[in-house]
């Protein structure tokens, strides 16, 4: 009975990884078929600014790819920065851009923040980054 059953495993095991006989690389994965998330500048130096303030910065970025272009989500590396993504879809060679809101307060001396951005391209993230020297209040 244990060696029915053993047999019976093994030839599920075998028959589950036959596939579905796409093979990696078709068609469905072709990267000329998805969007291209390009930002023009994906890291600055945003200089100086007094503890307390808040700055805001917008990263563009152009749509490079073949298909619309989706973002599902963006999130910062700290509490203290807030992304903004656009709603609509990008349409290919359309551009948009991503606000980031940073706010200054404890943040005394130098900062490098970065913000992920998921969307459906491959790969499905993209980093963008700032830097910002915050001088305390006086």
């Amino acid at each position: 009975m244990k060696s029915k059953l053993v047999l019976a495993f093994i030839g599920l095991l075998g028959l589950s990884s036959c596939g579905d006989g796409k093979k990696e690389g078709s068609a469905s994965e072709d990267p000329t078929k998805f969007p291209i998330l390009k930002f023009n500048q994906p890291e600055v130096d945003l200089g100086k600014v007094t503890e307390g303030d808040t700055l805001l910065h917008r990263f563009a970025f152009k749509n490079t790819g073949n298909a619309p272009l989706v973002i599902q989500s963006a999130s910062a590396s700290c509490g203290c920065t807030v992304p903004v993504i656009p709603t609509a879809a990008i349409a290919p060679g359309d551009t948009s851009s991503l606000l980031v809101k940073f706010n200054s307060k404890n943040k005394v001396g130098a900062n490098t923040k970065t913000v992920t951005v998921m969307a459906n391209t491959k790969p499905e993230t993209t980093t963008v980054a700032f830097k910002v020297e915050v001088l305390e209040a006086k």
